[in-house]
């Protein structure tokens, strides 16, 4: 096991990178770095947490080895859970029942939470991102609704919707409002933000809906009507205001499931 950096390491990474700053600035650059290691610490204890779990240990297993209740061990360790990219919960094992469609859609919603500028990715970035592959079975029950997917789309993605309206209306850049660009400015330089609570929770619901249709995957048709199933959801809310409401959208994909089972 290769040893950690210890604190004569850090000082000088931190001299190095701060050489030409005062001692402020190295003060604040040390807390930058703290909460760094602060976070990976979470992150690597979420890791082998989620990959427990996934192998089939429960809390009360979990809880019992450290001696500790099954609620505290939920309790001490479900937010560091929440720490985990779309990459440690694939590598963990947690994720299996993915389809590569599926997959696919999530390594573009992550795609688009930091394109956005966004902490975690987060139900409207997995809506988002199920858009942009017409020929998955979500974006064909949509299709089924007569949604209007560019305007979903636009109700999705702000910044876009501003690049595209700036390509039909050009005006003098002096004047207009640059509010996307600083937004795409801001956007933290990330290698790859977490799941949201949201986001992980949305999983959860598309494995439940899965097994409600007695599938033993979950495909994108399923991560949809995870989205539309939490009801007081922003991006549920706007699949309703569009006619693709829970309820609408399941009879949708059982229609669309029936059209492919028929044509295989």
């Amino acid at each position: 096991m290769p040893e950690l950096p210890d604190l004569p390491a850090l000082i000088a990474e931190l001299d190095a990178r701060t050489a030409e700053r005062g001692d402020l600035d190295r003060l604040e650059a040390a807390e930058e770095i703290a909460d760094e290691l602060t976070a990976l610490g979470a992150r690597l204890v979420g890791y082998y947490v989620e990959q427990a779990r996934t192998r089939g240990n429960s809390w009360a297993d979990i809880g019992g080895h450290l001696g500790i209740s099954r609620q505290a061990a939920q309790q001490r360790y479900t937010p560091a859970r929440f720490q985990l990219t779309l990459g440690d919960l694939i590598s963990t094992g947690a994720l299996s029942r993915l389809t590569d469609r599926t997959r696919t859609t999530l390594v573009r919603a992550e795609e688009h939470a930091k394109r956005l500028g966004s902490a975690t990715v987060e139900p409207r970035h997995v809506l988002l991102a199920m858009l942009d592959d017409g020929d998955t079975l979500a974006a064909q029950a949509l299709a089924r609704l007569n949604v209007d997917i560019a305007g979903l789309r636009a109700a999705l993605d702000p910044v876009a919707a501003v690049d595209t309206l700036d390509t039909l209306n050009p005006t003098d850049p002096a004047a207009a409002p640059n509010d996307a660009a600083s937004s795409r400015d801001a956007a933290p330089h990330v290698t790859a933000p977490p799941l949201g609570t949201p986001a992980r929770r949305l999983l959860e619901a598309a494995l439940a809906q899965a097994l409600k249709l007695n599938h033993n995957y979950i495909g994108t048709e399923h991560l949809l009507l995870a989205v539309a199933s939490v009801h007081t959801d922003p991006t549920a809310q706007l699949l309703a205001d569009r006619g693709a409401g829970y309820d609408r959208a399941r009879e949708a994909v059982h229609a669309v499931i029936d059209e492919y089972l028929r044509n295989r």
